[in-house]
């Protein structure tokens, strides 16, 4: 007997969208299979809707086409109708015909036997976090550059400051860039503005860093890039402004946080938030996921803004972890079993991936041997992809499950090695008639 696709999903409208026009495909019971398009603007949206409403259409499938999806997604979704948005690669491993006409005909049919899978789109509260984070995280990178330059215009001026102290964008290093900027020449005066901390143990350094050959050029420079700087710190602290007033609305009516409970230090771009810690934690129900190695509130904050708290989108660890592009690959033909690499990780994923790198480096942390162990055989970006896979399935648990996380530590872990070791090697002994002996117990004996 044959077997034949049933088709699962009725009433439904399959959209190809694009930066001018929506074409619509629509497959009702009543047999209707015309294809419409739309202008993008949002009279077009309109009509678009009512044309879908009135054809009876229940469930739409779209790609996510950079952001012009996003919009039409709103309102069809206020409308009542069951949107389904489909990552565009799924869409292209069934083969069809792609033109911009018969595109959404295609998505149209393969949404309608249940051929295309549901990405995941946040709520309203963390869509808008998310956008304020990345352009916070945006306007890091920028500032970066901004630091950067500055330092590039100074070596251009055989002024070596930041080999004299340890980071140009500190106090010391900006009030000595803003005094430069204001004219000021003489190193013995630059001197004077280094931090206390500073002038006792690196004063002649700094002296001898502070001897350049200034120039109109790199001065010009340096001006640029310092402005740069100012102006991408205060857009750095509007996004804190508003990221602190949504995680307000976020926490209302959540638990109340024991002052009891300790959080770890955030050292680098920190945003200015009162009671960043106790808002993060309260608005993951109470779970304190700082626990975690290498895990902070503003790891959280990041991690929060593009999952959300909500991760009944994945049924399972295993589906949470695959959709970061942190799952081992499953690559087989026949009795053939081959590594394929992944070739994305969504932020989500990254956002772990860096939290666990520097735990490669920590000699207390169990997670960070076992990293190690890994990259001695596999390289370091196996290992960090399979620590931040660890850390995905732990952050699960804890907010699925309410399961607790406790560092045991790495004498633990080693402990827990050599049983196993000592079980396998019993094992394999028994397995040739021989029998291990314990050599300290021999020796006493």
């Amino acid at each position: 007997m044959e077997n034949v696709l049933t088709r699962v999903n009725g009433d439904v409208a399959g959209i190809d969208v694009g930066s001018r026009q929506y074409f619509v495909g629509v497959n009702t019971q009543e047999g209707g299979g015309e294809v419409k398009n739309f202008d993008t603007y949002t009279d077009g949206c309109r009509q678009l809707l009512a044309y879908l409403l009135g054809n009876g259409v229940k469930k739409v499938a779209m790609e996510a086409t950079g952001c012009y999806w996003k919009v039409l997604y709103s309102m069809l979704t206020e409308a009542g109708i069951d949107v389904t948005v489909s990552n565009g690669r799924h869409v292209k491993h069934v083969p069809g015909r792609k033109t911009d006409v018969k595109d959404c005909a295609w998505i149209k049919e393969l949404h309608s036997y249940g051929l295309l899978k549901k990405s995941f789109v946040p709520g309203a509260e963390v869509g808008e976090l998310r956008h304020y984070m990345r352009i916070r995280e945006k306007d890091i990178e920028n500032k970066s550059d901004a630091v950067r330059r500055m330092d590039k215009a100074l070596v251009g001026m055989n002024i070596r400051l930041g080999n004299a102290i340890s980071d140009i964008q500190g106090k010391s290093g900006l009030a000595i860039i803003k005094a430069i900027l204001d004219g000021q020449r003489e190193p013995s005066e630059l001197v004077k503005l280094c931090d206390g901390r500073i002038a006792p143990e690196k004063r002649e350094d700094v002296l001898k860093s502070l001897e350049g050959l200034y120039d109109k050029a790199n001065l010009f420079a340096l001006g640029h890039a310092y402005g740069h700087y100012c102006f991408y710190t205060g857009e750095i602290q509007k996004c804190d402004t508003e990221i602190e007033s949504l995680l307000g609305k976020m926490s209302e009516g959540k638990p109340e946080v024991s002052e009891e409970e300790k959080f770890k230090r955030v050292y680098h771009n920190r945003p200015a938030i009162k009671d960043l810690d106790t808002m993060v934690m309260q608005i993951y129900g109470g779970k304190n996921l700082t626990v975690l190695p290498g895990i902070t509130s503003y790891t959280l904050l990041k991690f929060l803004s593009e999952t959300g708290t909500d991760l009944s989108a994945w049924p399972t660890a295993e589906r949470f972890t695959a959709w970061m592009g942190l799952a081992p690959s499953q690559y087989q033909s026949g009795s053939t079993r081959k590594y394929k690499k992944i070739k994305y990780t969504n932020a989500a994923g990254q956002i772990l991936k860096e939290a666990v790198q520097s735990l490669l480096r920590s000699k207390h942390c169990a997670l960070g041997l076992w990293g190690r162990q890994v990259a001695a055989r596999r390289g370091p970006s196996v290992a960090i992809k399979g620590m931040a896979r660890k850390l995905a399935v732990w952050i699960y648990n804890i907010i699925t499950k309410g399961l607790a996380f406790v560092e045991n530590g790495i004498k633990q872990y080693e402990d827990q090695q050599r049983d196993k070791r000592l079980k396998r090697l019993k094992k394999e002994a028994a397995k040739l008639n021989f029998a291990l002996v314990d050599l300290q117990t021999a020796e006493m004996a």
